[in-house]
C-alpha cells in the first residue's frame, strides 16, 4: 500500500511540475507575442508617418510642382514645353510611390514574427488561451487599431492572471 501511495504522489507531483513548466512556457510565449505585436504596431505607425501622412503627401506634391515649374521654365515656359516638363514631376511621384511600397514591404518581417510566435500559442489545448491569442493576432495583423490591440492584450493577460478585461475608453 505504501509503494502504491508513493507512486501516486510521485505521478501527481510530476503532473504538477509539467503543468507549471507548460504554464511558464506559455507565459514566455505570451510575453514574446506582446513584444512582437508592439514592434509591429510601432513599425506600422512609422510607415504611416513617413509614407502616408498628409504632410508627406503635401511635401511630395510640392516637390513635384517645383520640379514641373523648374523644368517648364528651363524649357522656355511655352505651352509646348509644359508636356515635357511633366516628366520630372512624374519621377518625383513615382519615386515616392516606389519608396512607399518598399516601406510597406518592410512590415512583412514584423507580421511574420507575430505569426511565428503567436501560432504555437494559439494552438494550445486551452480554448481560452487559444481564443485570446487569436484575438490579439487578428487585432494586430488586421490593423484593427490600437484600442483593439490593447483590449486583446488585456484579454490575454486575464487568461494568465485571472483579471477581468477592462474595456478601452476609445
Amino acid at each position: 500500500m505504501g509503494v502504491w501511495f508513493g507512486a501516486w504522489l510521485t505521478r501527481r507531483q510530476q503532473r504538477a511540475d509539467a503543468a507549471a513548466a507548460e504554464h511558464g512556457q506559455h507565459l514566455a510565449q505570451m510575453q514574446q507575442l506582446v513584444v512582437a505585436v508592439g514592434e509591429m504596431m510601432t513599425a506600422r505607425v512609422i510607415y504611416r508617418e513617413t509614407s502616408l501622412s498628409r504632410a508627406t503627401r503635401w511635401r511630395v506634391g510640392g516637390m513635384a510642382a517645383i520640379e514641373f515649374w523648374s523644368a517648364w521654365r528651363a524649357r522656355g515656359g511655352s505651352w509646348e514645353s509644359a508636356v515635357s516638363a511633366l516628366a520630372p514631376s512624374a519621377r518625383v511621384i513615382e519615386l515616392w510611390h516606389r519608396r512607399s511600397v518598399e516601406e510597406a514591404a518592410a512590415l512583412a518581417p514584423h507580421a511574420a514574427r507575430v505569426a511565428a510566435i503567436g501560432l504555437p500559442l494559439g494552438m494550445v489545448a486551452d480554448p481560452e488561451l487559444a481564443a485570446a491569442t487569436q484575438k490579439l493576432m487578428d487585432a494586430c495583423l488586421e490593423d484593427q487599431g490600437e484600442s483593439a490591440v490593447q483590449d486583446a492584450i488585456r484579454g490575454l493577460r486575464a487568461v494568465f492572471y485571472g483579471q477581468a478585461p477592462q474595456p478601452s475608453a476609445a
